[in-house]
């Protein structure tokens, strides 16, 4: 396999020639960034958010005038002064990335910074940057920030400063008000000039609530985003493609159909499958694609599984439901209620605890089905 089409398939971030399209996506996004327009973004898990954010960060970063970019992951901290710590270190790193090379650093970022009373030091990557901690963690996060919209301001530039996995900020314990780490923040956003935020995350309610109750602090500060599955034709478009870069020709068209009917277009899933079929030596037919997949599914059995045996009994009769049907109209209706053996209130209550933990979606069609294609399959199999 040439080194063109071997990374054509990852399971991890996809950017590059490995990116399937998204252009209109790319171009928002890419316009709130550049206008100062702030954002928050959902996407159901492994459907392409890091992808779309990256790719999207790596084309301001290579255009002219440059835009640098600051990711902070809120997976990764616990309470209020992990937070500070962590965006107190992006943005230190940030405002080094903003500086010209012409310009004097130490000046410039003393300034902006001189509450944080900076230190500097030269290694291996170059300059570094260190803040001193605040006192209260909240007031420090609104502090830092604003003291890095001043320096991308002394510095005449723009830069983004995302915040992954936003809605973990709600779980973050804070020794008074619940909003006071969101009131920090909004502090900051509202009077941001040069710097862009996105705000993104992979639990659509708890997304929502934070950035659509009137009573939170960031209601109507940032513009909406969802990523949606990729468009059948731009993956048949872009599986194309790859097939004749790796092959030398096309693959059969049912071949093609069946790999997105299988994944249900779900980004992971379609490369995971596409990253073993492009070992192959020849454009594999439908016999090979099916044990391929087969062998996807097996392997992740155990996964499966495990998710379905902490949903409770109600929960997995209307997912087994679901599933055996391949796509159900109305879930809570009379009839579908009948033969999965709930009441309407149980039913009622299943669904609703499916969708918010992303088993369950709506189709462009207004039919449900499962998230994961996967789970379907060991579900039919096992039923």
């Amino acid at each position: 396999m040439s080194r063109a089409t071997k990374n054509l398939f990852p399971l991890g971030v996809a950017t590059g020639a490995a990116h399937c399209n998204r252009k209109a996506e790319r171009e928002a996004l890419k316009s709130n960034i550049q206008h100062g327009t702030h954002t928050w973004l959902w996407a159901r898990r492994r459907m392409g958010k890091t992808s779309l954010i990256e790719q999207v960060l790596a084309e301001l970063k290579r255009a002219r005038p440059g835009v640098p970019s600051v990711t902070v992951d809120l997976n990764v901290v616990h309470d209020a002064e992990s937070l500070e710590a962590k965006i107190r270190g992006a943005a230190a790193a940030l405002g080094v990335a903003l500086l010209p090379k012409k310009q004097n650093p130490h000046k410039l970022l003393a300034g902006a910074f001189a509450d944080f009373r900076p230190e500097f030091s030269v290694g291996g990557p170059g300059l570094k940057m260190t803040l001193r901690a605040p006192a209260k963690p909240a007031d420090g996060i609104a502090e830092v920030l604003l003291a890095l919209d001043a320096a991308a301001r002394q510095a005449a530039r723009r830069a983004v400063f995302v915040l992954d996995e936003f809605q973990q900020l709600s779980g973050l314990y804070y020794g008074q008000a619940d909003t006071t780490l969101e009131g920090a923040i909004r502090h900051a956003v509202e009077r941001a000039t040069h710097i862009s935020y996105v705000f993104c995350g992979s639990h659509r309610s708890l997304l929502a609530d934070l950035f659509e109750n009137p009573d939170r602090p960031l209601y109507r500060h940032c513009q909406k985003m969802t990523l949606h599955r990729i468009a059948a034709d731009d993956y048949a478009g872009f599986l194309q493609g790859a097939a004749k870069a790796r092959w030398g020709r096309a693959l059969a068209e049912p071949v093609t159909g069946a790999v997105l009917s299988l994944t249900h277009r779900h980004p992971y899933y379609v490369n995971a499958l596409c990253a073993e079929l492009w070992r192959l030596s020849k454009p594999p037919g439908m016999a090979e694609l099916s044990a391929t997949w087969q062998q996807l599914v097996a392997q992740d059995s155990a996964r499966v599984a495990q998710a379905v045996r902490r949903l409770s009994a109600t929960q997995r009769a209307m997912l087994r439901g679901i599933a055996v049907r391949d796509q159900v109209a109305q879930p809570t209706s009379r009839e579908f209620l009948a033969w999965i053996r709930l009441s309407a209130s149980t039913g009622n209550a299943a669904k609703r605890v499916l969708e918010e933990e992303d088993l369950i979606r709506q189709t462009d069609d207004q039919h449900w089905e499962l998230v994961d294609p996967i789970m379907k399959e060991y579900i039919r199999v096992n039923a």
